[in-house]
């Protein structure tokens, strides 16, 4: 069974991905009516259309803090630069999940974040929201659920919402990719040997669609939760703490 709980929210990290399949997601999304919070990682007119869309969407950032990110050589170049092109943003989740306790407290109180969704507890019940406080910051953190690319990686994997792991008490937020969506892979290796052959941004329909699966995946379960959240429309991340107490 289905939770009666509007608690599933959706999530999206743009990792970089090429705006046609930013708008199929966001289009798929539209056609639903379905709420959800976009990290975005670059600027681009699909991430414009996505701004307009203030009814359904949020944008958040997707700092990239690792050696080598074209965001920045530093977390306050990276920061910089992502409040640049989302300076709306009050929700982040990092890129691999990079976090220290100063890195969250600099993302608050120096670049106006104040929630953070870079807690992963894959499958885990009872999830609800927590209220951080360190050296004057003050940050809501978002533990998230489930997650498209490290599901590839699980021997019992779930692409399926009827599911009954997907279903225990708590707060569910899913997170998806665009790339991982339009292929609807569930071997990660897939996606690995595409990437080394171009960058992802590059990559058009012709070049994907001889590795496009039409098994269960990203897409098929990603479709299924979006029509499933249309019932109810779903919530955006910051949703989830604009009438909670401290």
């Amino acid at each position: 069974m289905v939770d009666t709980n509007n608690d599933y929210i959706l999530t999206i990290d743009l990792d970089w991905a090429p705006d046609w399949m930013i708008e199929y997601v966001a289009n798929e999304l539209i056609r639903a009516q379905v709420k959800a919070t976009w990290f975005v990682t670059h600027a681009s007119p699909a991430v414009e259309m996505i701004r307009r869309r203030k009814d359904l969407f949020e944008i958040g950032i997707h700092p990239n803090c690792l050696p080598g990110s074209t965001h920045g050589r530093s977390e306050d170049e990276v920061l910089r630069h992502l409040k640049k092109i989302a300076p709306e943003a009050i929700s982040m989740r990092t890129h691999a999940l990079y976090q220290s306790s100063l890195f969250l407290v600099k993302a608050s109180k120096d670049y106006g974040i104040s929630i953070d969704v870079s807690l992963f507890l894959p499958r885990t019940p009872n999830l609800v929201q927590h209220y951080f406080r360190c050296q004057g910051a003050n940050l809501w953190r978002i533990p998230y659920f489930w997650e498209d690319d490290v599901e590839m990686f699980e021997e019992d994997s779930i692409w399926a919402l009827s599911d009954p792991r997907l279903h225990v008490k708590g707060l569910k937020v899913f997170n998806f990719h665009p790339v991982y969506i339009v292929l609807n892979t569930n071997k990660f290796s897939v996606y690995e040997k595409l990437k080394r052959e171009k960058p992802i941004h590059t990559w058009n329909l012709d070049f994907i669609r001889p590795h496009i699966s039409n098994n269960h995946g990203p897409k098929t379960f990603f479709l299924e939760l979006v029509d499933y959240l249309s019932n109810f429309g779903g919530r955006c991340i910051n949703e989830l703490i604009s009438n909670k107490n401290k």
